[in-house]
């Protein structure tokens, strides 16, 4: 009897990794795998796949879209906690100072972040799509603004409340923990580039 996997009354396996390898999230792709049979060469410019099933596409957008929402509401006592972090302050011991900051700049910063969530949302649902690495960092941006404010949500502030995070099973822990296990997976992927 194989402890792997098992059939169901219906004769399939409950578990499919038998039968595919693991592929990562994100991978650095070379130009022959981009399109083999393309003549265009992206001069040794690194490219970058997105290997996300269908579920775990329309999940990223729909963060992306709550994360959109977020930004472009007028912040109030429930959502100003949240933003924290994606906007720290540039004067911690000067009110006058960050309040000036803040309104010659939060409106740029917030079109930034709205740009970005806005281009990886379209890059996700172009699935097979390669991604440059400008297209990568901002996925990878996007990718932590969320874990961010999910992070805010679940009181994570530091590497010790991370590891408590960790052995929490709830949905929200959860989506945490696979969000950094993309962030983790970009992160490698731009770094052989």
């Amino acid at each position: 009897m194989c402890f792997v996997s098992t059939n169901t009354a219906c004769g399939h396996q409950w578990n499919t990794m038998n039968e595919r390898d693991f592929v990562p999230p994100i991978e650095q792709v070379d130009n022959c795998d981009v399109d083999p049979l393309s003549s265009f060469d992206y001069g040794g410019v690194a490219r970058f796949r997105l290997n996300f099933e269908a579920e775990e596409r329309q999940l990223i957008v729909r963060l992306l879209g709550e994360m959109k929402d977020l930004l472009t509401s007028e912040p109030n006592e429930r959502t100003a906690p949240l933003l924290h972090r994606l906007f720290p302050p540039a004067f911690h011991d000067d009110e006058e100072k960050e309040a000036e900051y803040q309104r010659l700049m939060r409106e740029e910063l917030v079109a930034s972040r709205v740009a970005a969530v806005d281009s990886v949302s379209l890059l996700l649902m172009e699935e097979g799509r390669t991604l440059g690495e400008g297209e990568t960092m901002a996925f990878m941006q996007s990718i932590n603004a969320i874990r961010l404010v999910l992070g805010t949500m679940l009181n994570i502030t530091d590497d010790e409340s991370a590891e408590e995070a960790d052995v929490n099973d709830s949905p929200e822990h959860s989506l945490y923990g696979y969000l950094g296990w993309v962030l983790e997976w970009t992160v490698t992927a731009l770094s052989r580039g």
